[in-house]
């Protein structure tokens, strides 16, 4: 497999980046919620819409600053069209759900749930695409699930109001995630990972912002985050980190096959907890340590270089 050193960096890069973008979103969010009148699923969506439009601004100026967008027009073919499912399922589906089951189970639940998306993926990844999953990869991918699990799972005094309601969306969103990457996978057969990227980032921020702002009445959540430009710093450089993250994330899964990319994005769990720890200031506790060494034996044993049987 070729320059398989240097993918395994991009994909550890990509999971550094993603754990920066949850520490930005929540340092930039958690003081909108905690000093608004406006209750449930509002401000996370609002919050993401800006996240995900950041994103596409900073990549369609990227792209087409480079030239990228010349080539458009192969979204149009069927490669498109599975881009396009990828699109609607990881950002719209997949973050309402997401946004819902920790409204409704609670952020332990909803976190620990949604944590299955790599089992998801690989399962996809093996029937759709005919992808190679090794007893030691499946392994591995079990070891880095159980300790985002773990990581998440910290105790909450979080009175579930809806508690089946809740593991049902936190379920459908490791669903729509698992499944987005291998759809991005088949789509980028005949598409550059950094026009599918851009693609995906642009059709994400725009349903979200039309189903926040125009769906449900959000516009006074919008001009909040406007009239605050540290949040709206905030929210916007997580955006921009999101989707170099993003774009390192569908390259990595296309180059080395979705198990190997996932897990290698999963060491987010042990960037976050990291960040929390030396930036935030956060108590680290013994389950968050064994939860991040499960992850890291896990990323280890799936990126173990490959073996010619192995080859994808």
């Amino acid at each position: 497999m070729r320059n398989y050193p240097l993918w395994l960096t991009l994909g550890i890069l990509s999971g550094f980046l993603w754990g920066c973008n949850n520490y930005l979103y929540d340092i930039g969010a958690r003081p909108l919620a905690e000093g608004s009148s406006a209750a449930g699923i509002l401000i996370p969506l609002v919050c993401t819409a800006v996240n995900d439009m950041s994103a596409a601004v900073f990549l369609l100026l990227v792209n087409g600053a480079r030239g990228i967008l010349r080539s458009v027009r192969t979204i149009f073919h069927r490669s498109g069209a599975f881009l396009c499912a990828a699109a609607i399922l990881g950002g719209p589906l997949g973050q309402l759900s997401y946004c819902l089951g920790i409204l409704w189970a609670g952020p332990t639940y909803a976190l620990a749930i949604s944590a299955l998306y790599p089992v998801v993926g690989c399962v996809l990844a093996r029937v759709l695409l005919r992808q190679v999953i090794t007893v030691r990869m499946g392994i591995g991918i079990m070891l880095a699930v159980t300790g985002a699990i773990l990581t998440a799972g910290t105790p909450s005094d979080f009175d579930a109001p809806l508690l089946l309601s809740g593991l049902l969306c936190a379920l459908t969103a490791a669903l729509c995630w698992g499944s987005e990457i291998v759809l991005a996978v088949r789509g980028m057969a005949d598409i550059e990972p950094d026009l599918a990227i851009t693609l995906r980032e642009c059709i994400s921020g725009t349903v979200l912002l039309f189903m926040a702002v125009i769906i449900l009445q959000g516009q006074f959540v919008l001009e909040e985050i406007s009239s605050r430009p540290t949040t709206l710093g905030l929210l916007a450089a997580a955006g921009i980190i999101a989707g170099i993250s993003y774009f390192l994330w569908y390259a990595v899964n296309r180059a080395i096959g979705c198990a190997r990319g996932m897990a290698l994005n999963a060491s987010y769990i042990i960037w976050g907890v990291l960040l929390q720890w030396s930036i935030g200031g956060a108590a680290v506790s013994g389950q968050m340590i064994l939860g991040c060494g499960l992850v890291f034996a896990g990323v280890v044993l799936v990126s173990l270089y490959p073996q010619k049987a192995e080859t994808i």
